[in-house]
């Protein structure tokens, strides 16, 4: 049987993208960062909320994710709780915002920020603190990393 050209063309170049996505997604970073304090999980939430504030940036929304999950547990039939505290804490830099929009409309998606702050039932000693790491549209990694730098920024003043 002879194979075509053109079929070894499509094959070679349906492998190569194969490839280069694997490739890209085997040494992407981590989809979700998590730092971890030994202050108190009220400390913490406090000192993040100060963090944003002392950054001039308003917190927009503090999401208790705790209790949301506590309350609902029981309707799917979820008897223990996995976290013993938590909350979310939403906020948006207008200065980065501009700056991702002019690099593509669609990144309006990224805004609000958010740092989750928890401590689990089977350990409640450590609070976490955890961000999922934004994606922008191609051609704002620049801007994206100033988001990632600014969250990073306040788990650190926060810890």
């Amino acid at each position: 049987m002879k194979i075509s050209p053109t079929f070894n063309i499509i094959v070679s170049t349906l492998l190569s993208t194969f490839l280069l996505a694997l490739s890209t997604s085997l040494y992407a970073g981590p989809m979700v960062v998590t730092h971890q304090s030994e202050e108190s999980f009220e400390d913490v939430s406090s000192n993040i909320r100060d963090s944003i504030e002392g950054k001039g940036i308003n917190v927009a929304h503090v999401l208790p994710a705790g209790e949301m999950l506590h309350r609902t547990g029981p309707t799917f039939d979820y008897k223990n709780d996995v976290y013993k505290q938590a909350q979310t804490f939403e906020f948006c830099s207008a200065a980065i915002s501009h700056k991702l929009a002019r690099q593509d409309p669609e990144n309006i998606v990224l805004c609000p920020f958010t740092v989750s702050v928890y401590t689990l039932t089977s350990n409640p000693d450590v609070v976490n603190l955890s961000y999922r790491v934004p994606v922008g549209k191609p051609g704002s990694e620049a801007v994206v990393q100033e988001v990632v730098d600014l969250i990073e920024s306040v788990i650190e003043e926060s810890k």
